[in-house]
């Protein structure tokens, strides 16, 4: 799924974590598994018939709702919880919405037009991480954007899809590939790593002082 060369992932990383952090990975996290479980909970009591259907329905407002008390939680600024419509939080330079991916479809996913808008934002990091324009190099990054993706690939003892893993993902601007890809808690090691290269040493040598020397005129 990744496309930019290893040296550059480290750098795009890097960006991802200094605007992101960990908590809110932990807490989309979180959202995502309550809300599949509440909703496929929800759906169990239909008949066998309904229950794909019921389950989509039910799944699509238990984890918006959670996916927005998490980013309202962290002072990401989501918008407002309105029926269908995405909640998209914001931290730093990046933008945080979800998608849910059926099975491992990582192409043709149902786009809205409100997420192809999100995706186009990414243009100057796919020119400064995967594909570098030397004649036209973006300068400072001002935005981007950053997708938490449910992968429905599980069955439950209810017939019903069920979550088995939670990513962060960057799109491509065209949302036809992707320009970054992993899974949360492969995502959460890196932080420790990020911070151990990265940790400012803000220890000041102290030099001892040594005693005068005595004499015997002392």
């Amino acid at each position: 799924m990744e496309t930019a060369p290893a040296s550059s992932l480290t750098e795009l990383e890097k960006l991802i974590i200094q605007h992101i952090p960990r908590d809110v990975l932990m807490a989309c996290e979180d959202a995502y598994y309550n809300g599949d479980l509440k909703g496929r909970t929800q759906a169990s009591n239909f008949a066998k018939g309904h229950r794909p259907s019921a389950a989509g329905q039910n799944k699509h407002f238990f984890i918006n709702e959670a996916f927005y008390e998490a980013l309202l939680a962290h002072n990401a600024d989501p918008t407002p919880l309105r029926g269908t419509k995405l909640v998209i939080g914001r931290l730093g330079i990046f933008n945080i919405a979800r998608l849910n991916v059926a099975g491992h479809k990582w192409t043709n996913l149902n786009r809205s037009a409100t997420r192809n808008k999100l995706a186009e934002v990414n243009l100057d990091i796919q020119r400064k991480y995967v594909q570098v324009d030397f004649f036209n190099e973006p300068g400072q990054l001002n935005s981007g954007t950053i997708f938490i993706l449910g992968l429905m690939d599980g069955i439950d003892t209810n017939s019903i899809a069920q979550l088995s893993q939670v990513m962060i993902a960057m799109p491509a601007p065209d949302m036809k590939s992707w320009l970054y890809m992993k899974s949360i808690p492969e995502f959460l090691n890196l932080y420790d790593q990020v911070g151990a290269v990265s940790q400012v040493d803000e220890a000041k040598p102290i030099l001892k002082i040594q005693p005068k020397k005595q004499t015997g005129n002392d």
